[in-house]
């Protein structure tokens, strides 16, 4: 009895020990996803998975983001054997621009193209949205009046619908599998340094045969944007989002 309940405790701490591993895990927002460009163009992604709603870990949701200029933070290295360094001010660092910021109910941050010039055809998934409830933009950035301005905002987009089957088991996220644009249509958008209704193209909700439940299931839908024409920054050429959200 003693050996067994030995044997329970041993496999409890390296239980815990595992989750609080995966808790110390970091999403450095280190590279984005061009490869979403051809998703827009009628093509079918095979895997993609999304790593939460907002914050880190995000920046393969936009086909471009600006990578913040100066100095990272430093990662601060653990003084205790084993355990992994601090890197949360680098990881946030990263993460400044990334498309983490359009879906964290705060206008201050914004996703914010990395292409030369205006970011004309850049594009981005926006995760965590219900697509049967009204939904909201604030397109530019909304730090200050004086930055929604300097900045440039987008005036026409391309709304997209993808649709996506619910993948295996991740670790982190969700993963989604053979991702399609299902529908579309084209918004303009009125220069407001605040929330703005979004229209979202109309589509049908449908079933696929699951392998892995061995049933049918719904199918997941997606939000889409890509940027076709832009109102100019008074002194930068970045075009920016700050939100996509629920109203």
């Amino acid at each position: 009895m003693k050996k067994l309940l030995k044997g329970f405790i041993i496999i409890f701490l390296l239980s815990v020990s595992i989750v609080l591993s995966a808790q110390m895990e970091s999403f450095p927002c280190n590279s984005s996803n061009p490869q979403l460009k051809s998703l827009f163009k009628g093509g079918v992604i095979k895997s993609l998975n999304i790593h939460g709603c907002y914050g880190p870990g995000l920046g393969n949701l936009s086909s471009t983001f600006l990578m913040p200029t100066g100095k990272a933070p430093k990662i601060i290295e653990s003084e205790t054997e084993g355990e992994p360094p601090n890197d949360d001010a680098y990881v946030n660092w990263t993460c400044t621009y990334s498309p983490g910021k359009i879906s964290d109910n705060d206008p201050k941050t914004a996703w914010v193209e990395g292409v030369k010039g205006t970011g004309i055809g850049e594009v981005l998934i926006v995760p965590c949205l219900d697509l049967a409830k009204p939904v909201k933009i604030w397109a530019g950035y909304g730090k200050s009046q004086t930055v929604f301005t300097s900045n440039s905002r987008p005036k026409k987009i391309r709304t997209v619908i993808i649709r996506a089957e619910l993948g295996g088991g991740a670790q982190y996220g969700t993963d989604y599998e053979n991702l399609k644009v299902i529908s579309e249509g084209v918004v303009i958008l009125g220069d407001k340094n605040g929330y703005q209704n979004l229209s979202i193209p109309k589509f049908k909700v449908d079933t696929f045969f699951s392998q892995i439940s061995n049933s049918y299931v719904k199918y997941e839908y997606l939000l889409g944007i890509e940027i076709l024409e832009v109102y100019p920054g008074t002194k930068y050429e970045d075009t920016c989002i700050s939100e996509i959200v629920n109203e």
